[in-house]
């Protein structure tokens, strides 16, 4: 049933399930879409799916207040925990598999967006040229939604540190990027799926062979030189 509303006092807020909340007077309210005017005028239109609440606002007869402006609803610190798989080469090595995992503490209350910004500790196990290889990676990461909907596309960075947990093998710089998609359930829960790219330096030991030019003879060396683990695969992220 359409329900039109008269003008009244600026004494609505409508939260979104992006975790903003826009104030100002409900022009039009039906069982499809919310149409709210701030008080410079601007009217906002927005389907009832991605509005989780319709609140009166006794603060509102404050006439400092900008209606007009974007408050936040999410808590300053969120957790998320990723998990990824797929396919690691190292050239000279060869082709093989990597199994990682993540978890971050970081906040979504970033200039008012759904933009995640923040750190955390990681695993990644990697198995190449019948070795296994492991890193402890300390890695900052941010995650840019590129629309502000329940369903947004996204894309992501993180830098840092892998730490080898091997021996015979020292770590270095950590770089990733990833590309996907991202539900919002509520202003506190999101779910991503992304592909990943990742490169991690690396110092290990490396078998060489070095033939005589003179006899032919083929003689095995073990060098201990630099190496580069290049993975690409898929991310799936919870944050809450």
């Amino acid at each position: 049933m359409l329900l039109l509303l008269s003008p009244m006092l600026w004494a609505e807020v409508v939260t979104l399930r992006t975790g903003q909340s826009i104030k100002g007077e409900i022009l039009l309210q039906n069982d499809e879409v919310v149409i709210i005017r701030a008080k410079n005028g601007t009217r906002y239109q927005y389907p009832k799916s991605e509005i989780i609440a319709i609140k009166h606002d006794d603060a509102s007869q404050d006439a400092t207040t900008d209606t007009a402006s974007v408050v936040k609803a999410t808590r300053p610190v969120n957790l998320r925990f990723q998990a990824h798989g797929g396919v690691v080469c190292v050239p000279t090595m060869g082709v093989g598999g990597q199994l990682g995992a993540d978890f971050m503490v970081g906040s979504y209350a970033i200039q008012g967006k759904r933009m995640f910004v923040g750190g955390g500790v990681g695993y990644r196990a990697k198995w190449v040229g019948g070795k296994t290889y492991s890193f402890i990676p300390l890695q900052a990461i941010v995650d840019i939604p590129l629309t502000t909907t329940q369903h947004a596309p996204i894309l992501g960075m993180s830098i840092g540190y892998g730490f080898s947990t091997n021996k015979a093998t020292q770590g270095g710089m950590c770089v990733g990027a990833n590309v996907g998609w991202s539900y919002l359930f509520n202003k506190q829960c999101c779910l991503a799926l992304s592909l990943l790219a990742e490169w991690q330096q690396a110092t290990t030991d490396m078998i060489d062979m070095v033939q005589d030019p003179l006899t032919g003879i083929a003689t095995q060396y073990t060098n201990h030189r630099g190496c580069n683990f290049i993975s690409i695969g898929m991310k799936l992220a919870v944050s809450f």
